[in-house]
Formats: C-alpha cells, structure tokens, sequence
C-alpha cells in the first residue's frame, strides 16, 4: 500500500502562475479559492474506513460491509487484493472496550486473509492537551509515522478462511479514550470485513454481534446531509492521490504559489479531492469528505531558468484559522521528505487555526539548475480538510 516511486510529471508551474507579494489569508496563507489544483489523481484501491459511530458508549458492530442492514442500510460488496482498513473511534464505555477487526469469506471456494499495520491508543501515545506543544504527539501521529518507517504489525499471518467463515484478524484493547488505526488486508479473493466492540473481548462476542443487524454499537452517529459531512463508515473508491511529479519554475524573490491538498467539493467545486463511496453505510458520509488513512504522494522538481541562486520556501499551509486551538482543526501528521536523491527525513506536519502554516524545508535552487522534492504522507485522524502546500521565493 505504500506509494510507489513518482517518475512522471503531471503538472507545470511557470514563473507567470506564480503570485507576487505575500499570501493573503491569515497565517500568511493562499485564500482556498486562489489555490491551484494538485496535480494528479485520486486512484488507487478502495479503502475501508470505521469512523461513525465516532464516539462509542456501548458493545455492538461499528462497520460492515457485507449486506444491506435493516438498521444501518449499506451494501454488500466484496474486496480482494490489497486493501486499506482505517479505523478511528473515542470509547466513551466507561471500562477498557475492545475493538475487533473480523474478516468473513462470502465465496463458494477456501481463500487466504492476512492483516498487517499499526494502531495505538492515547494511552499508549498520549496526546499533549496544550495545542502548542502537541507536535508530534498521539495516535494518529504515531499511526502515520509507523506507515513511513515501516514499523509495522502482522496482526494475522497468511490464513485459510472456509466458506461462509468468519474469523477475528485483529483485536484492539481500547485501554485509552482514543484509538486509531491503519491496516492492509490482502485477501485472494473477495471478502467482507468488520469493526465490532465488546466490553468481554471475546471473538463469540464480537461475531455475534457482526452477524446480528440490531447489534449495532450505540454512539454519535452523524449522517450526511445538504450542510454537514457526516462520519466516514464503509468503503470509498480509492485511497492514494497520485500527485506524480510537478515542474515548477522559480521566480525572483518575492512571489508564491499554492496548491490544494485535500481540500473538498463543498469548500472549492474545481479542488475537490474526495471519492465517491462504494458500499457504505447509508447513515454515512457519502463522499471521503476527510480522506482519513488515505496516501498522497507529492514530487517537485524546483526549477531555475536564471543566471542567478534562487530560494524556495516549503510551506505545509491550512485555511482553518481562529482565536483558540481546536483539536480537530489540528493537522498532526509525519510527513516523509525526500530532497534530490538524499534519504527520506520524518518531519512533522503540524498546523492549527492559531498557527496555520508549518516551513517544511527552505532550498537553494543554483542558476540554471534544479532541486527535487518529494513530500509522502497519510492523512492522519483528528484533522478537518482544507490544507495546502504553499512554496514562497525569498
């Protein structure tokens, strides 16, 4: 699941695109309706995510996507290959909870299920509360800096699965109050999967559950509607943009250019960057409003045309900005970055409404000559999309 290497362009920035004078939006920042469009495309597989109910005050299923539900409504759609499943939720039960991942074989034919990934609690990565020290804290930064580094757990090593079984592949103790996760299932051929809690921790518990459509976990379920975004809970199309690689011509001091990153429909019609859901619950966002545990791959090749040294600026950049920090406006997030043919660095990417940019790198770019970058990242939990990578000649 992790991207492959960019070696295509997809985009180019002439010097004539580029803005003179600072930003305008606060921080500074490019107002969202002036951001050029991320080159590229959203593709690759389809990603199943487990976000509503959000908050979890009881035992029950969360997500599935086997059968449409009396309760709940979806469809029943079957995934092979390699898939993503993101998972994140806030246990409100009162005790430790815990959160299973279960796989079932829909097929007339034995096939072959297997789990790795990460997941983490508050508990085990603690979110600092005082915004302003939080960089690089919690479990969703933990998750999406596991992914870069590779630091990853084989919840469940290759295994037959009968037809018409159903087996546990993971099972999560929900020891704090905020659980998140990414995972890749691979599977030979078409398979459902699941995201049931129970309070026992026992897979009898959480079958029972799955297969019963009342058994639905109760918590703050938020649907989509004309005004609000609902949760995301099912599968959604794809999960990697493929940004490839940009030239982009450097201008003289002075100027700056920014381009779109998650940013959605509701926010800029021409920016949009969601997919459409596939099988997902029908009390559910409809669209991957938020992109959470999806890939974006982002090259740039820095050039300069003029007989002088020219220096860039890279900026991680929202349009989310306010008197106080909110924990949900908050970009928290490891970013891989690659300069020319150097190692991959982990920085973080970290933006909130009171500080709404975060310089990623400053690069001198020599006359006649050009430098590369390579920004790889998942967009982690606890963010609100609308972002934006913002370069500045200086």
């Amino acid at each position: 699941m992790i991207s492959e290497g960019v070696d295509r362009t997809t985009g180019v920035f002439g010097e004539d695109v580029w803005t003179a004078g600072e930003p305008t939006a606060p921080g500074p920042t490019v107002v969202r309706e002036l951001l050029h469009p991320l080159p590229g495309a959203y593709a690759g597989p389809e990603i199943v995510v487990s976000n509503n109910p959000e908050t979890v005050t009881g035992p029950g299923w969360l997500m599935q996507h086997a059968r449409t539900t009396v309760t709940r409504g979806g469809t029943a759609r079957a995934l092979s290959g390699r898939f993503p499943l993101y998972l994140y939720h806030q246990n409100s039960t009162g005790q430790t909870a815990y959160l299973h991942i279960l796989i079932a074989n829909p097929g007339a034919e034995r096939t072959r299920v297997s789990l790795r990934g990460t997941a983490w609690t508050n508990k085990d990565k603690p979110l600092i509360q005082d915004p302003a020290q939080r960089a690089g804290t919690g479990p969703c930064y933990a998750t999406s800096e596991d992914w870069l580094t590779g630091n990853l757990r084989q919840w469940l090593p290759s295994t037959a699965v009968e037809p018409g079984a159903l087996i546990e592949a993971a099972r999560i103790p929900m020891t704090g109050s905020i659980t998140d996760g990414l995972f890749e299932v691979t599977a030979a051929s078409g398979v459902h999967t699941y995201t049931v809690v129970t309070l026992d921790g026992s897979t009898d518990s959480a079958r029972r559950y799955a297969l019963d459509d009342t058994a639905t976990a109760p918590g703050n379920v938020i649907s989509q509607t004309p005004t609000t975004y609902g949760r995301m809970s099912g599968v959604y199309a794809h999960s990697f943009w493929d940004a490839g690689r940009s030239r982009v011509d450097v201008p003289a001091a002075g100027h700056h250019l920014g381009l779109a990153v998650n940013v959605t429909g509701r926010q800029v019609p021409s920016l949009d960057q969601t997919a459409p859901a596939t099988a997902a619950l029908t009390d559910s966002s409809q669209r991957s409003w938020g992109n959470y545990g999806s890939w974006y791959d982002i090259g740039l090749r820095l050039r300069n045309t003029s007989c002088e040294p020219r220096t860039v600026r890279v900026t991680f950049g929202s349009n989310i900005t306010a008197a106080t920090d909110v924990p949900g406006d908050t970009w928290n997030g490891a970013l891989g970055l690659t300069v020319d043919d150097g190692p991959e660095e982990i920085v973080t990417g970290y933006v909130r409404p009171t500080e709404p940019r975060d310089t990623l790198a400053t690069l001198s770019v020599p006359p006649r000559g050009s430098r590369d970058v390579r920004l790889r990242f998942i967009v982690p939990g606890l963010i609100s999309a609308g972002s934006q990578l913002l370069l500045e000649s200086v």
